[in-house]
């Protein structure tokens, strides 16, 4: 039996674009909680949680380099995928 995949939603303020992501891991550094996400086109990125308001959870993108380095890092320790600064 295979394992549900999560899906978010993402809505991009600046273009108000919507974009569907496939969540592929999650870590929490330092009570932050980042997930790995993939999009349609099979571009990955990072996102963190700014926000969680009952089932409704709101994630923004990683903008700050450092931020981003620590994460990334973080989840670069994992054997399951393969991913690249």
């Amino acid at each position: 039996m295979s394992e549900a995949v999560e899906k978010i939603r993402f809505i991009d303020e600046e273009s108000n674009e919507e974009i569907w992501f496939e969540v592929i891991d999650e870590a929490i550094i330092e009570q932050v909680k980042y997930i790995l996400v993939v999009d349609e086109d099979d571009i990955s990125t990072i996102l963190k949680q700014v926000n969680e308001d009952g089932e409704e959870v709101e994630y923004m993108l990683v903008e700050d380099e450092d931020e981003f380095k620590k994460a990334a890092t973080e989840f670069m320790a994992s054997d399951a995928y393969d991913i690249e600064i």
